[in-house]
């Protein structure tokens, strides 16, 4: 309880996420292999306490990072990693989760793409904060 997991080392960009957006984190981390981006994905099960250590070791071996979430940001992984990262080591980051406004009703998979939660839109997130350094 309170630590993250590293599930992938990478040099590129950091993608942490939590919930069922790490396995779409993994995923996007494969298609930018594709690509040559070496991502490192890092599973913070834990909002509170958050896992300083292993976000602003991200943040200083990878120079960037997105932050993937079931949730809305605002409240969220996202403004906690956040939070950590501008307080101690700014870098880059973009956030992949619920912007903060009311959501809809629907078929699980369906909202899923409604919101951006994918690999797809996590990997390009991945590439528009790498273009940010």
């Amino acid at each position: 309880l309170g630590k993250g997991v590293l599930l992938k080392d990478g040099t590129d960009v950091s993608i942490i996420a939590n919930g069922l957006m790490v396995q779409y984190a993994l995923e996007a981390a494969k298609q930018l292999e594709e690509d040559g981006i070496n991502a490192r994905v890092i599973d913070i099960h834990t909002i509170k306490p958050i896992d300083r250590d292993i976000i602003l070791k991200a943040a200083k071996e990878t120079g960037c990072i997105v932050t993937a979430e079931e949730h809305t940001v605002m409240g969220g992984l996202g403004s906690a990693v956040a939070e950590v990262v501008c307080s101690e080591y700014p870098v880059p980051i973009k956030m992949v989760g619920i912007e903060d406004k009311f959501g809809k009703s629907g078929n699980p998979y369906e909202l899923l793409k409604l919101y951006g939660l994918t690999a797809e839109n996590i990997a390009a997130k991945a590439l528009e904060t790498m273009q940010m350094l």
